[in-house]
């Protein structure tokens, strides 16, 4: 069954050109419901005949079929149409070489007994099987001659489609014995066989004909898509009307014929009136056939018209998608001529669609541009299979050349070429813009060889994808080695790779949280230790990113010298503060001493206060040596270590306080003595005259950062008995005002006096520009 079905879905001569897929179906189904109707044939013919044999074997004579006073049918006739039946039903079974071999054998006994049968009644011999049972004689047993020659035709019908020979052949075969068949029933239906000049041996039996007439259709219905009956299958106007028209034809006048006979028998009319009636009577019939065939071709013809009014929407439709997109398509036919090309062509080649059409596409377009399409249209041809060409050079009106890429999709009718179906792909910016990368790729691949740094690009995968040829001298291997094979971990310092790698996977993840730049340790080919600074980016709109790597390993030595020499330098000039500390130390300690053998007072005050001034001198050594950063001493921790200094040398009174407000300042040796021995001057004239006669009170000292960039103000002030008012301070013959003056000048500032409310001194100075002495 399914070879049949393929084999009816492979027929195309009788479906039209333009046919949907719906009434494709349609015809599919019919063929295959006329096939069917062969095969139920074919069992009815089995049935009937194993029928008449057991009504032969048990003698029962109405299933041999005896009845309306009608012989029977032939013992030998039934054993016939059994074998008859069989190889119509293997012949709609799938195909195979032993059914086939069944289905010839049994067509050749077919032919041999029913020529034997007709022999013996020509010839009056008795050539055929002996009787095998007493009511077996040669009348009762054998076939009529008119069964005879219908079961040899039978017979050549059968074998000849057993090897699908002269199908129109069979099918002329089959209508024959079809109308012997109903020949040989009308003389039971219609009338007695004097009425035909027949004489009674020659007739069927009733059931014989009808079992005739089953195989006639059988044989017609086995090959439904072949010659007449693929006329009356085909999925047309013809093949409707046909179905439809000849059943009732042939039922209609069979039917007029004999109700006219019985009537005529019944003496209802004269013979003379029945066959006038019989004449009015079938130009009646074929009045009504007339009208009735010319009211479905108008509904044929309404429905075909308003199937070509939707069909012509749809064409339109399309046509205007086709126009619409910007791709060319052109199509030819089966000479290989243009007959149609869209806007889109008409638009990529400059050239109007009038101008194409007609045009032979390998003859009549330049040499250019057919040698190259040649080949691509030629092969579709050839292959009857879809070609794809691309990149073809095409000059075009405006002199330049255009590069066109699309398919060539042939258009296959009964298995041959019936023209193409071609699209055009204009692709000349996209050959502009692939040129230009090529250019774009060439400059930076170039600037990638010559950066003189090692530069690789490195995927997702931690892959190195490529390598310029400066890696190949940093890392100790070839490009060939490295590129797509290597990862870059294998060179990188076990210590540093989990870093690294958590670095290359948020790079991927958000970028803005990796640093751009980081140094790590390489290992190279010779399992060389190399200090690396390596810069890294995602190149936009991939997973992977570049890398440069700069080798710093030099310079990281050199710093390290560098750093060794400058700790051996601050060792050495921590060692000088604190010998110049001692040694001021050692002086303050002699003139302390010094001061113990004078009797003088105002002497020994001398001398107390140059000692004061070189303890303060000495304190800025000791906060340097003290300090991490040589190179500035932190100016609160100074004072506040300078006045309780002097507070204990001079012994002041409990009731005079110490308030310090000093911000967070940090001043350089240079600025740090004189300020120093300014504070000491003007504090320890506090101490010594604001508060007589053990008066309390208090002396502030505060030091801040000036509004202007550089400059501080310090502010010594004390609620004492006052600065005398008759003393010029700027002019004072006291040398401990004289030196406030000369170190405030020193340290580029100024002094201002005020004596409300005790004294206070307010010195504005600016730092000394020179900070680094190392």
């Amino acid at each position: 069954m399914k070879k049949e079905v393929q084999e009816i879905e492979n027929i195309s001569a009788h479906i039209p050109v333009e046919y949907d897929k719906k009434q494709h179906v349609k015809y599919i189904n019919r063929l295959s419901r006329f096939k069917k109707y062969s095969k139920a044939l074919a069992l009815i013919v089995v049935l009937m005949g194993i029928s008449c044999v057991l009504g032969w074997v048990l003698n029962i004579p109405l299933i041999r079929g005896e009845f309306f006073g009608s012989p029977g049918t032939k013992l030998y006739t039934a054993i016939l149409f059994i074998m008859a039946g069989v190889s119509l039903y293997l012949l709609n079974c799938e195909e195979d070489s032993k059914k086939l071999a069944i289905i010839r054998v049994l067509s050749s006994i077919i032919i041999v007994w029913s020529a034997l049968t007709f022999i013996e009644f020509v010839s009056g011999l008795n050539i055929i099987l002996p009787n095998l049972h007493p009511f077996m004689t040669s009348t009762v047993a054998k076939s009529r001659v008119l069964s005879s020659i219908n079961l040899m035709i039978i017979g050549f019908a059968l074998l000849m489609s057993s090897y699908k020979y002269k199908i129109r052949l069979i099918q002329i075969i089959a209508l024959i014995y079809g109308f012997i068949a109903l020949l040989g029933l009308s003389a039971y239906l219609v009338g007695r066989s004097d009425n035909y000049l027949i004489d009674l041996v020659v007739q069927m039996a009733m059931l014989s004909s009808l079992i005739h007439i089953c195989f006639s259709v059988g044989i017609l219905c086995l090959f439904p898509d072949k010659s007449y009956m693929g006329r009356i299958t085909a999925q047309n106007n013809g093949g409707y009307m046909a179905r439809q028209l000849l059943p009732v034809n042939l039922g209609a006048v069979f039917i007029i014929g004999i109700l006219i006979n019985l009537g005529n028998q019944s003496a209802l009319f004269s013979d003379e009136f029945g066959r006038v009636l019989t004449i009015v009577t079938t130009m009646a019939f074929l009045t009504g056939i007339i009208i009735w065939n010319a009211k479905m071709l108008n509904k044929i013809d309404s429905e075909r018209q308003k199937s070509q009014e939707e069909l012509f929407k749809i064409q339109k439709f399309y046509e205007e998608i086709v126009e619409g997109i910007n791709e060319g398509i052109w199509v030819t036919d089966k000479n290989d001529h243009l007959y149609y090309t869209n806007r889109g062509m008409e638009k990529i080649t400059g050239v109007k669609t009038e101008d194409m059409r007609g045009v032979n596409i390998l003859k009549d377009i330049p040499p250019e541009i057919s040698n190259v399409l040649e080949k691509y249209y030629t092969k579709a041809k050839e292959t009857l299979t879809p070609v794809h060409y691309d990149s073809i050079p095409v000059p075009i009106t405006t002199g330049k050349k255009s590069y066109h890429s699309g398919w060539i999709l042939p258009q296959i009718y009964n298995g041959s070429f019936n023209g193409a179906v071609c699209t055009v792909i204009d692709q000349t910016k996209l050959k502009e813009a692939e040129k230009a990368l090529r250019k774009s790729e060439a400059y930076y691949r170039t600037i990638f060889e010559s950066t003189g740094t090692a530069t690789i690009i490195i995927g997702e995968d931690r892959l190195i994808k490529m390598a310029n040829k400066t890696s190949e001298e940093f890392i100790g291997y070839n490009r060939d080695e490295i590129e797509n094979k290597m990862t870059w971990t294998r060179f990188v310092h076990p210590d540093d790779l989990e870093r690294l790698k958590k670095y290359h996977q948020m790079r991927r993840t958000d970028e803005k949280q990796v640093p751009s730049a980081y140094e790590f340790r390489l290992i190279d080919n010779n399992q060389n230790e190399r200090q690396i600074m390596l810069y890294a980016s995602l190149i936009p709109g991939t997973t992977s990113s570049v890398v440069s790597l700069l080798d710093i390993t030099d310079r990281k030595k050199s710093e390290q010298a560098i750093k060794n020499s400058l700790k051996e330098k601050e060792l050495l000039l921590q060692e000088i503060h604190h010998r110049v500390k001692n040694n001021m130390q050692i002086i303050s300690s002699l003139l302390n001493l010094q001061s113990s053998f004078i009797e003088d007072e105002e002497i020994e005050n001398i001398l107390k206060d140059s000692q004061s001034r070189v303890k303060s001198m000495a304190l800025v050594h000791e906060k340097l040596y003290q300090a991490d950063d040589l190179a500035q001493i932190n100016a609160a921790e100074y004072i506040r270590s300078l006045t309780t200094s002097m507070f204990h040398n001079y012994s002041v009174h409990p009731g005079v306080e110490l308030i310090l407000d000093v911000g967070d300042v940090f001043f350089n040796i240079d600025t740090a003595v004189p300020l120093g021995l300014v504070i000491n001057e003007l504090v320890s004239n506090s101490l010594k005259y604001a508060f007589p006669d053990d008066r309390t009170g208090k002396i502030q000292i505060s030091l801040k950062q000036s509004s202007e960039e550089g400059k501080y103000i310090l502010i010594v002030e004390d609620d004492g008995v006052g600065f005398p008012e008759d003393v010029d301070f700027l002019n004072s013959p006291s040398l401990g005002l004289q030196l406030v003056k000369t170190l405030v000048n020193q340290l580029n500032g100024t002094i201002e006096l005020d004596r409300n409310k005790g004294t206070s001194f307010k010195i504005c100075i600016e730092r000394n520009k020179y900070t680094k002495r190392i």
